[in-house]
């Protein structure tokens, strides 16, 4: 249990908010495929406001491709909008955490 502790506790906050980021893609992304398979069967739906919400908070990576993948809010200008906010704003902080990575490293 020790080990476990001591590894988060040896986690950089730009690591965290990497892990953070992929959590939340990885969430939006399955609200995508789930919103898109009530859709399917006429059962209650996740809001657009949810989903909106979701792609604009780091998971525009997710977003994306549940919108590729699942063939679902393709034809909806807002979401087409919002994807592509989404995806700027969770690139952006990646690129510079990937950037300041590669400078740490001694070559």
């Amino acid at each position: 249990m020790q080990n476990i502790f001591d590894l988060i506790i040896s986690f950089e906050i730009s690591e965290i908010f990497l892990i953070l980021i992929l959590v939340l893609n990885i969430l939006t992304f399955l609200l995508y495929v789930l919103d898109k398979r009530k859709a399917a069967r006429g059962k209650w739906r996740i809001s657009e406001a949810t989903l909106i919400f979701f792609t604009l908070a780091f998971g525009g990576v997710g977003a994306f491709l549940g919108m590729k993948l699942a063939r679902h809010k393709t034809k909806h200008i807002k979401f087409k909008i919002a994807v592509v906010f989404g995806l700027i704003i969770t690139l952006v902080p990646i690129v510079y955490i990937v950037c300041e990575f590669i400078g740490r490293i001694n070559i």
